[in-house]
Parts: C-alpha cells; sequence; structure tokens
C-alpha cells in the first residue's frame, strides 16, 4: 500500500477514481423493479454458474451492472480495477461456501437499460460463458455477526480482458455456482445495489490509471 501512496504522491499515477453503476438490475423471473429495488441477488444451479441455453436461465439469477468510465483518461492504461459489492448480514451459506463458489464478474453480452428491462430481455442480454469470460473472482475475508460482508473483486485478474468500450461504458455480469438446492436454507448471495437507501453500501468500481 505505501509504494501505491508513493507513487500517486509523487504524481507516477492518478489518484484512484470510484464510479456507481449507472444502471444495475436482478435477472430473474420475480424480479421486482429495478428502479426501486435495493438488491442484488446472485445464485446458479446445479454446479453451473451460467445457464447453457439463454432462453433456459429461469432457475439461475443473475445481476447486471453498468458503469459510465468515459471521464477516465482515454488510452491511459488501468492500473488497477476493483468491483467491491456490500452483501446484507448474517447469510444462510458459510465462509467456506464462498470460498468454494465464488462470486465471478463475467463478460456482458449486448447492452441493457434499467428502465426498459424485462425478463424477456435475458434471450439476448446474459452474460458470456465459459471460464475465459471471467473478469474476476471474489469471496469475503471474514464475517461477522449482524455486520455487513465485503466482497471485493480484481477485475483484471483475468482471463477476460478488462477495458471500456468505444463508448466509455463497461458492462458486468454478477454470476455464482452457489447453489441453494445444495446448501439449502435459501443460501443466496445478496447484495446492496445502486438503489439502496444508504450510499456507503452501494457497488462500486475502483479505477486507477497511469
Amino acid at each position: 500500500m505505501l509504494p501505491v501512496i508513493a507513487a500517486i504522491a509523487i504524481g507516477l499515477f492518478a489518484p484512484p477514481a470510484e464510479f456507481t453503476p449507472t444502471d444495475d438490475i436482478w435477472v430473474y423471473p420475480h424480479a421486482s423493479d429495478p428502479m426501486k429495488d435495493g438488491y442484488l441477488r446472485v445464485w446458479g444451479t446445479n454446479g453451473d454458474a451460467v445457464a447453457t441455453d439463454p432462453g433456459q436461465a429461469d432457475e439461475f439469477s443473475y445481476s447486471y451492472l453498468k458503469f459510465d468510465l468515459s471521464k477516465l483518461k482515454k488510452d491511459a492504461p488501468i492500473k488497477s480495477a476493483k468491483l467491491v459489492l456490500i452483501h446484507t448480514p448474517d447469510p444462510t451459506w458459510a465462509l467456506a461456501d464462498a470460498k468454494a463458489t465464488p462470486l465471478q464478474a463475467r463478460v456482458l453480452a449486448n447492452d441493457f437499460s434499467e428502465k426498459s428491462w424485462e425478463f424477456s430481455l435475458g434471450k439476448k442480454v446474459f452474460p458470456t460463458s465459459g471460464k475465459e469470460a471471467v473478469f474476476g473472482v471474489g469471496a469475503p475475508e471474514k464475517m461477522e455477526s449482524g455486520q455487513p460482508i465485503k466482497f471485493e473483486l480484481d477485475l483484471l485478474r483475468g482471463p477476460a480482458k478488462f477495458a471500456p468500450g468505444a463508448d466509455g461504458i463497461v458492462r458486468i455480469a454478477l454470476t455464482t455456482a452457489l447453489d441453494p438446492s445444495a446448501i439449502g436454507n435459501r443460501a443466496v448471495y445478496k447484495f446492496f445495489s445502486k438503489d439502496y437507501d444508504k450510499a456507503e453500501y452501494r457497488p462500486k468500481l475502483i479505477i486507477v490509471t497511469d
């Protein structure tokens, strides 16, 4: 940490830039209005994080995030990209479950809008399957009773290459192989969304460039 702070101080790196999503949605047949829902939920089924057929994804739960990075200096190499999500306290899964089936940040095929979203659009807007489509994965370092849980994902870990598109937008699908039917107790990932009333719990993307 100290070398990074020193590098920023002498101008080798730009200071970290923090972004909140412009849009985020829970992708599930019974999801509520994404313009008002304060939570994002993620789970898989039968050991899989992504459905093999996008049209048959009813048993899976994804969440999508969209960030506008157009304010970043163009062509500046990204040195660090961290996605930070806060989970609700006291989940029904154990820390070992999260380590075994971490949260995944994946390439998201096609664009989406929170305002116009409906579940049928999931046939066109869906996570890219396969390990090569993962930007990074993450699980909490610790859990404390009654306290929110921090997930931090290094989006440069790969193998998928993380970078904004020509429009400056990054689209991310959250997926996991965490299976509530296998673990029981309705074990799912439940994160606070950009619409949650406490700003400090909302998703954020922290970027460091040259």
